[in-house]
């Protein structure tokens, strides 16, 4: 098992296992949006029977090699003997439809997304996407992608994009004179590394918050990870058979406000404004009024899950 699969502790593991609903006597078509590093897709495989299909999405190949070795060492030989069927596929799960077309698939039973940022990503310099660190500003979770880097992004944008990013994004109060200070110092020279702009997010505000959100609404910005959700849950919906389920985690607010949007567009059903007769039925309800959080002994032992929230829908 990859180093990293030690010490990576899945959040709200059996209540987002339990959450997908997996039968016992029906065939199980599982889709992992968020693979990371394998922690909840053993889980899950765990729980499914002979003829069942579970397939893992991961943006990250090294997230993925991971994954894969975690699945393999922990529920490989479990799966082979049940005739459980895994596939983990390097793609943006905002191309969940496509994907899934290629496989001949068009209905699945279940589909689950641990949003945020996996701790593999914060805790590797050379990944650039923790100011604690000092390595280059990248933040790319596909690096084999020849997209825009948080180099590109810092360096190249105008002073008003950058505020929308750090506003928008990171809800940085203090967005306008951030975005001064970068286009100030990048006259002189490039902005190259997180210690740098770490540094100088630090000189121009006093608010010692300001580098996480700014961090934040960069990384954000730089894998158009709002469009991807938005993108994903509306395919998944369409996705769903009757009485599948969506489980979804997030870790902060502006994700979970989105995810809550998208869903409530499925919730309610489209009336006549004139007859007030239902036109087309809500497509979801709700499994839970409100989202489960995680037990206080969880938060203990896991403080990256004190902001976790898991918010799960079910195809009518």
């Amino acid at each position: 098992m990859d180093e990293k699969s030690f010490w990576h502790i899945p959040v709200l593991f059996q209540e987002y296992i339990d959450s997908l609903n997996i039968s016992i006597t029906k065939r199980n078509i599982v889709v992992d949006c968020t693979l990371w590093l394998g922690g909840h897709a053993a889980g899950i495989i765990r729980k499914l029977h002979e003829g069942d299909v579970f397939i893992g999405f991961d943006l990250d190949n090294d997230n993925l090699k991971s994954s894969r070795e975690t699945i393999e060492k922990s529920v490989g030989g479990f799966a082979k003997e049940n005739g459980i069927t895994i596939r983990c596929i390097h793609a943006n799960f905002r191309d969940i439809k496509a994907k899934l077309s290629e496989l001949g698939i068009d209905t699945v039973t279940a589909v689950c997304y641990d949003l945020w940022v996996s701790s593999a990503h914060f805790d590797d310099a050379d990944r650039g996407f923790s100011f604690r660190f000092a390595g280059k500003l990248d933040m790319r979770f596909d690096r084999e992608n020849d997209g825009k880097t948080a180099y590109d992004l810092v360096n190249r944008m105008s002073e008003k994009e950058l505020i929308e990013i750090l506003r928008i994004y990171g809800e940085e109060p203090k967005a306008r004179f951030i975005a001064e200070a970068i286009v100030k110092a990048r006259k002189l020279k490039p902005l190259e590394t997180t210690e740098e702009l770490t540094k100088l997010i630090e000189e121009t505000s006093y608010d010692p918050k300001s580098v996480v959100r700014s961090f934040q609404g960069i990384r954000i910005a730089v894998n158009d990870e709002f469009g991807s959700i938005e993108t994903s849950l509306k395919d998944t919906i369409s996705l769903l058979s009757p009485e599948g389920r969506c489980s979804v985690i997030t870790f902060h607010s502006l994700e979970d406000r989105l995810v809550k949007q998208i869903f409530a567009e499925y919730l309610q059903a489209e009336r006549d404004e004139f007859t007030g007769q239902d036109i087309t039925p809500a497509l979801i309800k709700k499994v839970t009024k409100k989202p489960i959080l995680p037990t206080e002994e969880e938060m203990k032992q896991n403080k990256r899950s004190r902001s976790a929230k898991l918010r799960i829908v079910e195809k009518k």
